[in-house]
C-alpha cells in the first residue's frame, strides 16, 4: 500500500499514466503526493502524519498545478488551462452571475433532450462546435446545464454552513464527585442545597424529583433536618401553591412523614409562622385544587402543633381548623372555651347544609369527580371534629383515636346534648351513601370512606343508644359488613378507614343485645384473628379486647383529678355469648405472641400486657383462671423449646427488657407450673445472650411462685441444679490471645451461684432440705463437670450443711475420691510467685475455689484424712520413682496407693508435691478456722 516505500523512481515512471510520461516536469509533484499517501496509509496509527502536515505539503503544489490536457477547453465559463488559483477565482466570478446550476445527481429526469446535431462526445471533432452552441444557449435562454459526472456545484452564498467542528477536552479527573465526598447527598448525588434550588425549576417533573430527593436525604441523614430545618421549610413553603398537583401532593407527604415528625416540639412558633403566610395565600388561589390542598396543609400544621395555633385563632378561617387548637392539651385551659362553643354550634348546620348540596349528585351521576369527593370528605371531617369536641367534655382528655374511643367521664360537662337532633338527622337520612351505578372499585372505596366518617360521628354521641331502632340497625349493619369486607378483601384502604371504628366495639357490645350483639362480636373476632400481626389493626383490636375483658373505671379525686383503674374481669355466667368470645380471645394470645416473634415489639408488649391483666384480675377457679393455666403449655414456646436434641430459643430472648419483664411477671400467676415450662425457662437462663439481671429476675419470680405453692419442691430443686450444672463459664481474658468474644461470664456465674444457694437454703426445714438434696449435689460433684461448676456445687453443699457435718459416710467417701484432683486443678492453675501476674486464676479467686473444701474439712476430720491419704499416696509414688532422699515417706496410714498415681507424669507429680505442701501449710496455720 505504501507507494513511496515500495517502488522506485524507475518503476514509478513506468506506472504513471501516459500523460506523466510526456510531462516529466510533473513527476516530482507525483512523487511528493505518493510519499504523503504512503505515510497516511501506514499500518500503525502513530506513524501517520496529522492533518496539518498533509495540508502544508499539498498547499505547496497548488501554484504549480495545471491540467495536462492540451486540448482542455473552457467549460461553464472556466478556462481549465489556467493555474488552480486562477480557476478558483474565475469560478467565484461565474458564481456571481445569475446562472442557476443543478447537480447531475439531483437533476435526473429534468434535463431537456439533447438537441439534434449535438455532439455525442466532447472528445469528438464536433465537440468544439457543440461548445459554442452550448455557450450561446446559456447566454440566450439561461437553461440548466449538464455537469460533468463527479463534479458538484459549490453551495450558494446564502446557504447555511452545517459543518460541525469540535475539539476534544481532556479532564484529568471529575472534581465534582471529589468535592461532594463526605456530604449528605441523594441517590442521584445531589446535595440538599442543590435540591432546594431545583424546587423552583420551570419543569414540574424536576420539581417533583427534587422533593423526592430531599425526602431521601432527610430520611437517610436526619441530622441535616436538625441543622437546616428553618431554611428547608422556608424554601419548601413556596411550593404550597404550586400549579402541579403531583408536586403539591409530594410536598404534603414530605411534610407529613419526614419534616414535621423530625422537627419535634421545639421552636413551634417560627415553624408555624413560616408556613401560615403561604397557606393563607394558597387559600385565596383561583384554582380550587390549590385551595383544597391549602386546607390540607393547614390541617396538617394544626395536628402537629395544636398549642402554637392559638396565635391564629382570630384569623378569618373556618372553624374546622379552630377545633384542633382546643383538643386535649388546650381544652383544659378555660380561657376562650365557652366563647368557641357558640360559633361551633352555628357552624354545624352550615356544614350539614353543604353536605346536602352534594346529595343530588349521588342520584344523578354515575360517578363523582375527585373534587366532589374531597369536598365531601372535608365537610364530614369538620362535622366530626365539632361533634368530638362537644362530646369529649370540658375537663376530659381526648384519647388516642386508634386505641381508645372518647368516653363519658363521670362528673364532666358535655355539650353534644346541645346539638339539635334535626340537624344531624339529615346526615342519618342520607346514610349509607350509595351511587346509582358503580363504574369503578375506586369509587366504591371513596364511598366507603365517607360512610365510615358518618358512622364515627354517630358513635361519638353520648346518647346514640337511644336512637330509633331502624337507624341503629343501619349503622350496625354497616359495621358488620365493613368488618366482614376487611377479612375477605384484606385491603389496606379498608383497614385504614375502618381503624377508627374499632375502639367503639366495646361500647357497642355493652349497649346492644340480642342477635346484633352476637353478629358484631363474631365479625370483630374474625378481624382480630385474621388481621396482619404487624398492623395497627391488631393493636387496636387488642385494646378493644382488653376493654371488654377488664373495663376502665374512672373516679374523680379530691382535687378533681381523674384516676383510672382497671376493674376485675367482666364475667357474667349468664352471658354465655360474650363468655365464649372472651375465652376464644384469651386462647389466641399465646399463639399470637409466638407469631409476632420480635418483628413488632409494640404489639408483643400489648399482648403480654393483656395477658398479665387477665392473670391479675381473673377470679380464682373461674373459667378465665383455668384458661390462663392452660395457656402455659403453648406459652413455653415463647421462651424456648427442644427440637431433636437442639434448643430453639423463642422471641423472649430477642425482645427488649421491659417486654421481658412483662413475660416474667406472667409466670407468677400460673396456679401450677409445669416441669416442661421450667425446663424452657432454664434453657433461656443458660443462653449467652440473656442479660444477668434477667436471669436473676427469673429466679426471683420462681422463688415467689414456689412460696405461693405454684411449683413442686422436686421441680424447683431440679431447676436450680440444672442451672448450675449446665452453665458454661468463660474465664476472663488474661492473655491477649485468649478471647471469648471479649466477654467473661465468670462473675455472672458467681452471682447466679450465690442466688441459687440462697434460694435453696430458704425452701424449708434445713435438715429435710439437706436430706433431699444431698445425693443430687454429691452426684454432681463426683461427675465429670468443669471446675467452676464443681465449685458451685461444693458451695451449695456447704451452704446446706452444718457443723458437725450432716454428710453421710458414703458421700464423704465419694467426695474424697474427687476432691484431691479438684484441689490440684485449683492450685496448679496458679504459677510461681514471679509469674503471679500472668496466672490464669488470680490468688483471690484461688481462695474462692478452695474455701468450700476447707469448710468441708473443718466440718469433717474424716474427709480431711481421706483426702490427705490419697494425696500422700501420690507423693509416695513420686518419691519412689524419683528416688529423692529428701522426701519424707508418709506414715503407714497414708500408704494407700491410688490407681491414678501410678499413671502420673513427672510434671504432674511435682504439682502434687507443691499442692500437698501448700495444703499442709494452710491447715497448720488454721486458715480454715480464720475464714
Amino acid at each position: 500500500m505504501v507507494l513511496a516505500n515500495q517502488i522506485d523512481q524507475r518503476k514509478a515512471t513506468r506506472c504513471n499514466r501516459p500523460v506523466s510520461r510526456r510531462k516529466n516536469e510533473t513527476f516530482d509533484s507525483i512523487s511528493i503526493i505518493a510519499e504523503l499517501a504512503g505515510h497516511c496509509t501506514a499500518r500503525e496509527p502513530g506513524q501517520r502524519p496529522d492533518m496539518g502536515h498533509a495540508v502544508n505539503v499539498l498547499a505547496s503544489l497548488v501554484e504549480k498545478w495545471k491540467p495536462l490536457d492540451d486540448e482542455t477547453e473552457e467549460y461553464c465559463g472556466i478556462d481549465y488551462s489556467l493555474p488552480l488559483n486562477q480557476m478558483v477565482k474565475d469560478w467565484q466570478d461565474a458564481e456571481g452571475k445569475d446562472l442557476s446550476y443543478m447537480d447531475l445527481e439531483d437533476s435526473k429526469g429534468s434535463i431537456p433532450a439533447r438537441p439534434a446535431g449535438f455532439a455525442e462526445s466532447f472528445t469528438s471533432v464536433d465537440g468544439h462546435r457543440g461548445k459554442d452552441m452550448l455557450t450561446e444557449r446559456l447566454l440566450n435562454f439561461r437553461v440548466k446545464i449538464k455537469r460533468k459526472i463527479g463534479r458538484k456545484l459549490p453551495p450558494p452564498k446564502n446557504s447555511t454552513n452545517t459543518e460541525i467542528k469540535s475539539k476534544a477536552i481532556v479532564l484529568p479527573e471529575q472534581s465534582i464527585v471529589s468535592e461532594k465526598a463526605g456530604l449528605a447527598v441523594s441517590r442521584k448525588g445531589l446535595t440538599l442545597k442543590e435540591l432546594l434550588q431545583q424546587t423552583n425549576h420551570h419543569n414540574a417533573k424536576v420539581r417533583k424529583d427534587a422533593l423526592l430527593g430531599i425526602k431521601d436525604v432527610l430520611v437517610h441523614h436526619p441530622v441535616e433536618l436538625k441543622l437546616h430545618k428553618l431554611a428547608v421549610i422556608e424554601k419548601l413553603r413556596e411550593r404550597i401553591g404550586d400549579d402541579d398537583k403531583l408536586v403539591r401532593e409530594t410536598l404534603y407527604q414530605l411534610f407529613k412523614s419526614v419534616i414535621f415528625p423530625g422537627c419535634g416540639k421545639d421552636n413551634q412558633g417560627p415553624l408555624v409562622s413560616l408556613m401560615m403566610a403561604y397557606i393563607f395565600n394558597a387559600m385565596t388561589h383561583l384554582a380550587i385544587d390549590v385551595r383544597l390542598m391549602a386546607f390540607k396543609f393547614f390541617d396538617l400544621v394544626v395536628q402537629f402543633y395544636p398549642s402554637a395555633f392559638s396565635l391564629y385563632a382570630e384569623k378569618d378561617i373556618p372553624a374546622h381548623d379552630i377545633l384542633h387548637a382546643f383538643e386535649p392539651e388546650v381544652a383544659r385551659e378555660p380561657i376562650g372555651l365557652t366563647d368557641i362553643i357558640k360559633p361551633l354550634k352555628d357552624l354545624l348546620p352550615i356544614l350539614v347544609g353543604c353536605f346536602q348540596d352534594f346529595m343530588p349528585l349521588f342520584h344523578s351521576s354515575s360517578q363523582l369527580d375527585l373534587q366532589s369527593y374531597d369536598c365531601l370528605q372535608f365537610i364530614l371531617q369538620s362535622i366530626d371534629l365539632i361533634v368530638r369536641f362537644l362530646a369529649s367534655g370540658v375537663c376530659g382528655s381526648e384519647p388516642d383515636s386508634q386505641i381508645l374511643p372518647p368516653c363519658q367521664k363521670p362528673g364532666m360537662i358535655t355539650y353534644d346534648q346541645l346539638i339539635s337532633p334535626m340537624i344531624l338527622k339529615k346526615l342519618w337520612d342520607a346514610f349509607p351513601l350509595n351511587l346509582v351505578r358503580h363504574l369503578s372499585g375506586k369509587g366504591d372505596d371513596r364511598i366507603f370512606m365517607l360512610n365510615t366518617v358518618i358512622t364515627k360521628i354517630f358513635l361519638q354521641l353520648s346518647n346514640w343508644e337511644h336512637a330509633p331502632s331502624a337507624l341503629l340497625e343501619k349503622f350496625l349493619e354497616f359495621i358488620e359488613n365493613s368488618l366482614a369486607t376487611k377479612v375477605q378483601s384484606g385491603k389496606m384502604f379498608h383497614e385504614k378507614h375502618l381503624l377508627p371504628l374499632i375502639p367503639y366495639i366495646p361500647k357497642l357490645t355493652t349497649h346492644i343485645s340480642g342477635d346484633w350483639r352476637s353478629r358484631i362480636l363474631k365479625a370483630f373476632t374474625e378481624v382480630f384473628k385474621n388481621s396482619n400481626p404487624e398492623s395497627l389493626m391488631k393493636i387496636a383490636c387488642l385494646s378493644a379486647v382488653e376493654e371488654m375483658l377488664a373495663p376502665i373505671k374512672e373516679n374523680i379525686g379530691l382535687n378533681f383529678s381523674v384516676q383510672q383503674e382497671r376493674s376485675p374481669l367482666y364475667l357474667d355466667a349468664n352471658d354465655l355469648t360474650l363468655l365464649d368470645y372472651q375465652i376464644a380471645w384469651i386462647q389466641y394470645l399465646p399463639s399470637l405472641l409466638i407469631l409476632l416473634d420480635d418483628k413488632t415489639p409494640l404489639c408483643s408488649k400489648a399482648v403480654l400486657r393483656l395477658q398479665l391483666r387477665v392473670a391479675q384480675a381473673a377470679p380464682v377457679n373461674s373459667p378465665f383462671s383455668q384458661e390462663f393455666d392452660t395457656m402455659q403449655y403453648s406459652f413455653r414456646g415463647f421462651f424456648s423449646q427442644q427440637i431433636e436434641n437442639a434448643i430453639c430459643y423463642g422471641p423472649f430472648i430477642k425482645l427488649a427488657a421491659d417486654i421481658q419483664e412483662l413475660a416474667i411477671c406472667c409466670l407468677y400467676y400460673f396456679s401450677f407450673m409445669d416441669s416442661l415450662l421450667l425446663h424452657s425457662l432454664v434453657s433461656c437462663c443458660l443462653c449467652k445472650v440473656l442479660e444477668p439481671n434477667m436471669v436473676a429476675r427469673i429466679i426471683e419470680v420462681l422463688q415467689s411462685a414456689f412460696r405461693a405453692g405454684h411449683i413442686q419442691v422436686a421441680d424447683y430443686t431440679s431447676f436450680h441444679v440444672t442451672l448450675l450444672s449446665r452453665f458454661q463459664v468463660h474465664p476472663e481474658k488474661i492473655y491477649p490471645a485468649v478471647e471469648y468474644d471479649g466477654k467473661s461470664n465468670w462473675r455472672t456465674f458467681k452471682y447466679v451461684t450465690s442466688i441459687v444457694c440462697s434460694c435453696l437454703s430458704q425452701i424449708g426445714d434445713d435438715y429435710l432440705v439437706f436430706q433431699m438434696a444431698e445425693k443430687i449435689i454429691v452426684d454432681q460433684i463426683c461427675g465429670e463437670i468443669p471446675m467452676d461448676n464443681k465449685c458451685a456445687f461444693l458451695r451449695l453443699l456447704v451452704t446446706l450443711d452444718s457443723k458437725p457435718t450432716r454428710v453421710s459416710d458414703q458421700s464423704i467417701v465419694n467426695i474424697s475420691h474427687v476432691l484431691p484432683k479438684y484441689l490440684i486443678d485449683v492450685v496448679s492453675n496458679v504459677g510461681e510467685d514471679d509469674h503471679e501476674s500472668a496466672s490464669v486464676i488470680s490468688v483471690k479467686r484461688r481462695h474462692y475455689y478452695l474455701l468450700p473444701s476447707f469448710y468441708l474439712f473443718y466440718g469433717s476430720k474424716r474427709l480431711l484424712n481421706l483426702v490427705l491419704n490419697v494425696m500422700g499416696s501420690w507423693i509416695s509414688e513420686v518419691s519412689s520413682s524419683l528416688g529423692s532422699p529428701h522426701l519424707t515417706h508418709p506414715s503407714s496410714d497414708r500408704s494407700t496407693t491410688s490407681s491414678k498415681g501410678t499413671n502420673l507424669s513427672l510434671e504432674e507429680r511435682h504439682k502434687i508435691q507443691r499442692a500437698y505442701d501448700g495444703l499442709r501449710a494452710l491447715t497448720n496455720n488454721e486458715v480454715v478456722g480464720q475464714s
